[in-house]
């Protein structure tokens, strides 16, 4: 079932949606609720087999609270943990394909079409 992203023209909201290919686009945004104001977003081929596990973001790699913290108040719903006895301590680690993209933005990478 492929993905779908769709921008919210009133309220700039994004969300994805995994749809079959035959279903209608959607045209109501569920966050604001404007009637008709989705529109698809061009997005590069994925599969949903992409989404089962977490994206541990080994290359970001945070080194010390300070830096954490700022990356969490850019990127809120990316996991990064803050323990330093934790193996995983200021690795971001992303649950949508929406969040990797958003963590990547936060520290200067872009994507390429």
């Amino acid at each position: 079932m492929p993905l779908y992203v769709y921008h919210c023209r009133k309220c700039d909201n994004v969300q994805e949606e995994f749809q079959h290919i035959t279903d209608e686009a959607l045209t109501d945004c569920e966050k604001c609720g404007a009637r008709g104001s989705l529109h698809t977003v061009p997005t590069a081929p994925h599969t949903q087999l992409e989404y089962h596990k977490p994206i541990e973001m080994f290359s970001i790699g945070l080194t010390d609270d300070e830096e954490i913290l700022a990356f969490k108040g850019q990127c809120p719903d990316v996991d990064v943990s803050m323990d330093p006895s934790d193996e995983m301590y200021g690795i971001p680690v992303a649950r949508t394909r929406q969040q990797k993209l958003q963590a990547l933005r936060a520290v200067g990478f872009e994507e390429k079409s």
